[in-house]
């Protein structure tokens, strides 16, 4: 990545997303294959003002091993306090928080033992609870990108000839480097994502059908949910978009509402291992039954993570006017991949898509059938061949989506 290239893309986050000014901590996590980059988000951090940037590198790798050698499985629900207390501290202290995503082996976790894999998620999903709960109800501003590695950009491209160059052609438009003032071209999708949500708002429907090749899946929603998309608004007011980049517009569901049968169109990777052709069946918000053409198995696993890991968390409207989808690429990256196509999500809902669910405890919330657990999994079912409508409260449906173009 070019060095100009790389200065635009931090000036986008930082300053776009992430709202970095003076005097702001700022939390970067990232491979350590990333480095340059980081370096360079680290330079446009303190240029901005920025009174201090921390740096964790995590490495796959590390947790690869631990899952393959370590003698008693039972060790594996062991986390050290002192990481309990990072993220506690990152949490009291206002920390921002960016997450680099770019495995540099998107394959290191083939092969492991799924009920290892599964514990040792468990457990650190545990201890970084506060701070997923504080980063899911925008207590302080946060942001999950994209950086690119060698291997990962072979397996969405098939070839790692001239990879980042050419890996750089496919990003730079989805991520509207290629525009002359790319926070501005984010401020304008911004306000089309928050039409949609303003839209289905009014519209107060009380669920969502979606039909297609495999599907036929009702989705009741809450009474005082609200859709949302593009930029949220931290505690102190501060503006900022918790990805980039973000086609969708989401919402919390009824935990006990769906009904019928979702077929997942795109490939997604659960418990370390990629699943490809994945269904579920629903009743009483619950999944029933489920499988996949590729590690079924590991769907059960995840499913039995804890009593919310069964249950819907998510419901969110991607348009075929994406520019993710329209370049006919899998990117084997839930970032990319979530805003390429509808998708829904078991397991952890979003407290700040009810009325007042931000200061709700857990039990609050479970009672207005708020999902709760430690995990959330995107699932894609959307895309050419998939209708989206809106059920008003007599029963009838109107489109939202009709052959995965918005109609709204």
């Amino acid at each position: 990545m070019n060095r100009e290239l790389s200065a635009k893309y931090a000036d986008v986050i930082l300053g776009g997303a992430l709202a970095i000014t003076e005097g702001q901590r700022l939390w970067i996590r990232s491979e350590p294959v990333h480095a340059l980059l980081v370096k360079q988000f680290m330079r446009t951090a303190y240029k901005m003002g920025a009174q201090c940037v921390r740096v964790t590198y995590e490495d796959p790798e590390f947790s690869r091993i631990r899952a393959d050698h370590s003698v008693k499985e039972s060790y594996l629900d062991f986390v050290p306090g002192f990481t309990a207390e990072m993220y506690r501290t990152t949490v009291e202290e206002g920390w921002r928080s960016l997450a680099l995503r770019g495995p540099s082996n998107p394959d290191v976790m083939q092969g492991v033992d799924p009920g290892r894999i599964s514990r040792m998620t468990k457990a650190g999903s545990a201890v970084r609870q506060e701070f997923m709960k504080a980063i899911s109800s925008n207590k302080n501003p946060w942001n999950v990108c994209l950086a690119p590695t060698e291997s990962w950009s072979e397996k969405v491209l098939g070839s790692a000839v001239d990879w980042e160059k050419r890996i750089w052609e496919v990003l730079t438009p989805i991520l509207r480097l290629d525009t002359p003032d790319p926070a501005l071209a984010w401020r304008e999708q911004d306000r089309e994502l928050k039409r949609r949500a303003g839209f289905l708002n009014s519209k107060k429907y009380s669920s969502f059908r979606f039909r297609g090749p495999g599907t036929d899946l009702t989705i009741g929603m809450l009474p005082d949910r609200k859709f949302a998309g593009g930029s949220c608004s931290s505690s102190d007011g501060t503006v900022f978009f918790p990805n980039i980049p973000t086609e969708e517009v989401f919402s919390t569901p009824d935990m006990f509402s769906a009904e019928g049968r979702a077929a997942c169109t795109r490939p997604v990777t659960v418990l370390g291992a990629q699943v490809e052709g994945a269904w579920f069946q629903f009743s009483q918000g619950k999944v029933t039954d489920c499988g996949a053409r590729k590690n079924g198995e590991i769907l059960n696993r995840y499913i039995a993570t804890d009593e919310g890991s069964s249950r819907l968390g998510e419901i969110a409207f991607v348009g075929t006017d994406s520019p993710i989808y329209r370049s006919g690429l899998v990117f084997h990256n839930i970032l990319f991949d979530e805003n390429a196509a509808c998708h829904i999500a078991l397991g952890n809902g979003y407290t700040d898509c009810i009325e007042g669910g931000t200061e709700m405890n857990d039990e609050e919330l479970k009672k207005v059938h708020c999902n709760r657990s430690l995990v959330h999994t995107d699932f894609m079912v959307g895309g050419e061949d998939v209708d989206v409508y809106g059920v008003t409260e007599n029963g009838s449906e109107e489109p939202v989506i009709t052959r995965g173009e918005f109609v709204i």
